[in-house]
């Protein structure tokens, strides 16, 4: 197990993931990291930014930056949040409806990819290890910050 990586694997999946998205959405004018935004945002339309912040954990200039390039493409649109006027909710354009159901089709079928021959309760099993290396990189981001602040 010494020389084992978790690092090495997580990182092989994520750059396969950005390759396969860059490809299957290269008509769209958008990179793979705005692909995952426009989804997500598509589940939750008229979302706050800063939920896509704390969801993404993400600093807020990355999905600035993100944001900016989905509108200047005319899949979102920003207005004002009436309850509070700095913050901004995001809502998905005709033409992010026009291929929401392509957005999907197109996530599903990586997971089920990325899935192929597992059976029921490996599946199972195996995001219960994901979400605990979630849990474990959290904890470990939220000390490295409070040690920051402590020194």
């Amino acid at each position: 197990m010494k020389n084992q990586s978790v690092g090495k694997r997580i990182g092989a999946l994520s750059r396969a993931m950005h390759r396969f998205f860059g490809h299957t959405f290269k008509n769209l004018s958008i990179g793979h990291a705005q692909v995952v935004t426009l989804h997500l945002i598509c589940r939750h339309d008229g979302m706050g930014q800063n939920e896509l912040v704390q969801h993404f954990r993400m600093d807020k200039s990355s999905i600035t930056s993100q944001l900016n390039i989905l509108e200047k493409n005319g899949y979102i649109e920003r207005r004002i949040d009436k309850n509070d006027s700095r913050g901004r909710k995001i809502f998905i354009t005709q033409k992010t409806k026009a291929i929401e159901p392509e957005l999907y089709e197109i996530f599903s079928s990586w997971s089920e990819l990325l899935l192929k021959g597992f059976n029921k309760a490996e599946k199972e099993l195996l995001f219960q290890f994901l979400d605990q290396m979630i849990m474990n990189a959290q904890q470990a981001l939220e000390d490295l910050k409070e040690n920051e602040e402590n020194q």
